[in-house]
Order: structure tokens, then C-alpha cells, then sequence
């Protein structure tokens, strides 16, 4: 199944390893969202993820997806640093020989 970096990031938050627990809190937190289009965005997830045949993949799907995503925002961080110029290394994790 193919998803968008913006489902991923939703599915990170509010995803676990159970299906029915994920589709169900995706449904909950969409009739929390005032604005119409991220509810729809919310909503067209769950409804993917309630699918036939997804309980088949879903939960290797959920493990890879969170260990690319943990990977997508450690990366950003790191150009975060970069473009700030902030790369420096902390005071206690140099070694003074």
C-alpha cells in the first residue's frame, strides 16, 4: 500500500500494531478536528485502513512504516542543525584526552 508522507505522519501519532484499535481511534480523533479537510484526511485513512484483506499486512506494515518515520524525523532534525548552524557537540559528550 502506497501513502502519502501526511497519512504516515498521522499514522505514526495515532497508529498502534492493532487495526481495529488504530481505525477506531482514527474515526474518534476526526470527529475531534474542526477543520473539514483535515477530518476528510483523517477519515479517507481510516476508511483505507478498514479495508478487505489490510488485516493481512497491516501490523509488518506499521512496524516499518514507524521505523521510517522515527528515521524521516531524525534526519530533519539534522538539517534542522545544519541550517542552523547549531552542529556543535554538547559539552558532555566531548572527551578531553
Amino acid at each position: 500500500m502506497k501513502m502519502s508522507i501526511g497519512e504516515k505522519k498521522i499514522l505514526f501519532v495515532f497508529g498502534c500494531p492493532n487495526r481495529e484499535a488504530t481505525v477506531d481511534r482514527l474515526y474518534q480523533v476526526a470527529d475531534l478536528i474542526p477543520d473539514p479537510t483535515g477530518r476528510k484526511a483523517v477519515e479517507a485513512l481510516a476508511d483505507k485502513l478498514d479495508g478487505e484483506g489490510v488485516e493481512k499486512w497491516y501490523r509488518c506494515f506499521f512496524y516499518n512504516m514507524k521505523l521510517e518515520m522515527e528515521a524521516y524525523y531524525r534526519h530533519k532534525a539534522i538539517l534542522n542543525r545544519i541550517v542552523g548552524g547549531s552542529m556543535e557537540v554538547d559539552n558532555d559528550e566531548i572527551d578531553e584526552d
